[in-house]
């Protein structure tokens, strides 16, 4: 997998989700090892946006040719009445214009599931220089994010890292899969 030069990075989003038009923005301190976890939270983030409407995700398929790496996973839901197909796909690709620019394209499309959104988004990822003092590789900054607005999200929400959001959510992913084993199919 190519790898993102290691410093602060600007990761700005836009697209949509459902109707509505999204702006994101995230700075995150890059390393070599929190690089490539940036990938696996991403994973991981869709597992859990399914894992409370008793979907399972398959493992994702994941491939590199040059400089973009293409990946998709299927999610699909437990229920014995639900339709081979219901579910949700994954779909992105990453281009890595350079160690320093690269170009994330994501998108997420339902079938046959109520309350879920197809959402396009396309990450522009910017490598600005050093880490700051107050960050180390796998930190990041949250600005936030705006609906159906032209502008861009300047505060910050909160700082996180890389390794305890994905602590945070594998933890919250598995309580979603034990909640649904005792629930039953849906």
């Amino acid at each position: 997998m190519p790898a993102r030069k290691p410093g602060l990075w600007e990761m700005r989003a836009t697209g949509t989700v459902g109707p509505n038009q999204v702006k994101a923005l995230k700075k995150y301190c890059l390393g070599p090892s929190s690089d490539r976890a940036l990938h696996e939270l991403e994973i991981l983030r869709n597992e859990l946006q399914v894992v409370h409407s008793d979907i399972t995700c398959q493992s994702p398929n994941i491939s590199v040719s040059g400089n973009v790496m293409t990946g998709e996973m299927a999610c699909r839901t437990n229920s014995a009445d639900d339709d081979e197909a219901a579910g949700t796909d994954f779909r992105w690709t990453v281009t890595f214009k350079s160690d320093s620019e690269a170009v994330n394209e994501t998108h997420s499309l339902p079938r046959d599931v109520m309350f879920h959104m197809d959402n396009k988004m396309v990450e522009e990822q910017r490598w600005i220089g050093e880490c700051p003092a107050n960050l180390k590789p796998g930190d990041f900054l949250d600005l936030g994010f705006n609906y159906n607005s032209d502008e861009w999200p300047n505060e910050n929400r909160r700082a996180g890292n890389i390794r305890e959001t994905r602590k945070q959510l594998e933890k919250s992913l598995k309580e979603g899969v034990e909640m649904n084993k005792r629930l039953g199919p849906m």
